[in-house]
């Protein structure tokens, strides 16, 4: 796919159809990488909350943190 460039005050934008907005799952916020052909864009990722990540890691290290626990 083919995309022109739109002027938006000194930047440049390029407008996604909103298909492909939906098809990848985009938000309101993107990632950016830099590579040596070009960019890669992506949705970014949502991040945790810490107790999202604190229920995260004692489901993934129960049985370790129990065995720390009765040593």
């Amino acid at each position: 796919m083919r995309k022109r460039l739109t002027t938006v005050g000194k930047s440049r934008a390029v407008i996604l159809p909103k298909e492909l907005l939906e098809l990848y799952g985009f938000g309101e916020e993107v990632e950016i990488e830099p590579t040596d052909g070009g960019l890669i864009l992506r949705p970014a990722r949502r991040g945790l909350s810490f107790e999202e990540a604190a229920e995260k890691l004692f489901a993934e290290k129960e049985e370790l943190l129990e065995r720390l626990s009765n040593a």
